[in-house]
């Protein structure tokens, strides 16, 4: 991976990428638990992701940290509905969850039904706002490691 300037992508791709999976997987935990998908959790993937690149990129952000926490919380996201779908049809074909995760016709359907998945106003509504949190939790947090640098260069001994 490409280092610019002291920016680092290679690890914070691989936090996002991590966070994008395990907020997938709790997304279908809980769905399956529920059998109700919770839209508060897309919210809580761009949250994660967010905090995985920037906890990885020692908090040294620039705008490319926060694209990929968008894209990963996007990713997060549409495991969790793939996962999702893979277990309810486990229940229904008594199959295996690990049989059909990575199933070509189970794929295949999902892509095929895609749009279906992601077509209500709340699902929109909760994904504008894991993006808005998987860009914002960076800078934020990088503002945050800025002052309070600040702060302790400011309380140093003078001559």
């Amino acid at each position: 991976m490409e280092e610019k300037q002291g920016i680092k992508i290679g690890m914070p791709i691989i936090g996002g990428l991590i966070a994008a999976i395990v907020g997938g997987a709790v997304w279908a935990a809980v769905a399956a638990m529920t059998e109700y998908e919770v839209g508060l959790i897309a919210i809580l993937i761009g949250a994660l992701t967010g905090y995985a690149v920037v906890l990885l990129s020692n908090k040294r952000i620039a705008t490319v940290h926060k694209v990929i926490a968008v894209i990963f919380a996007l990713v997060g996201i549409v495991l969790g509905k793939y996962m999702t779908v893979v277990y309810f049809a486990s229940e229904m074909f008594d199959e295996s969850f690990m049989q059909l995760v990575f199933d070509g016709e189970i794929v295949n359907a999902f892509i095929e039904t895609f749009s279906d998945y992601f077509g209500e106003p709340m699902d929109l509504l909760f994904i504008g706002l894991a993006i808005v949190s998987a860009w914002q939790i960076p800078g934020r947090m990088a503002k945050t490691s800025m002052a309070t640098e600040a702060s302790s260069t400011d309380h140093a001994p003078r001559a």
